[in-house]
């Protein structure tokens, strides 16, 4: 499904990202990304998801080699990738189902056809109940409970969390960590940065350490990965 292969990123500020990073990523795992604030984290998410192209190394997801893609070509390509922020971004004047099927409709899809997968998602969400509210009049859980639900709306094959309970307490952050179990489970390969240890250990998955740009641990190869 990912496969990084001695990738490297570098900014003008002189800031090296990512340094000689090489990851495989199975189709339908679920993995952590964890590391110390500015260890490279953010920076393959933006590879990931076409906003940055490495300097050297090469990225395919899905078997698209994404930093060979031409610039018109990321916003098709990016139709396979769902990704949810700490910070919701949701559109405050539309209600929870218009946000979802603010993502559907962008792509042309028939108004039948994005009715009916709006009423899937509200249910795999648990937001039937709130399909008419706007995003002020639901709670911090919710409204991540409606940006997951848009992220999926097209299918992605991968699903990209950054920092989805960061904002949350205990309770909820748990209650979202079992919605993305269930989206894994049911096919979807979901990649999570994160900080929150505690969730890591209680909701055990392959876990990839970052440091200074370098992995420097990887739980699928048992231990600390050689420099």
């Amino acid at each position: 499904m990912i496969e990084l292969r001695n990738v490297t990123k570098s900014y003008p500020n002189g800031v090296h990202a990512l340094n000689r990073i090489s990851l495989s990523i199975e189709d339908g795992e679920f993995i952590y990304i964890i590391g110390p604030t500015g260890s490279g984290k953010s920076t393959i998410i933006k590879i990931l998801n076409g906003e940055e192209v490495p300097d050297s190394g090469t990225v395919v997801v899905d078997g698209i080699n994404v930093g060979a893609l031409k610039h018109r070509k990321v916003p098709y390509y990016r139709r396979n990738i769902g990704c949810i922020f700490q910070d919701y971004r949701l559109l405050p004047k539309l209600t929870v189902q218009e946000n979802i099927a603010f993502a559907l409709e962008v792509l042309g899809i028939s108004k039948k056809k994005i009715r009916k997968r709006v009423t899937e998602i509200l249910d795999l969400v648990d937001l039937k109940e709130k399909a008419r509210a706007y995003p002020d009049e639901l709670s911090g859980g919710q409204q991540q409970r409606v940006t997951i639900g848009r992220a999926i709306a097209n299918k992605p094959k991968l699903l990209i969390a950054d920092e989805p309970t960061g904002n949350l307490d205990p309770e909820k952050s748990k209650e979202i960590m079992e919605l993305l179990e269930k989206i894994n489970a049911m096919g979807t390969t979901v990649l999570m940065v994160t900080h929150d240890i505690v969730l890591v250990e209680k909701f055990k998955k392959r876990t990839v350490t970052l440091d200074q740009g370098f992995v420097v641990k990887d739980s699928k190869k048992g231990g600390y990965v050689s420099l």
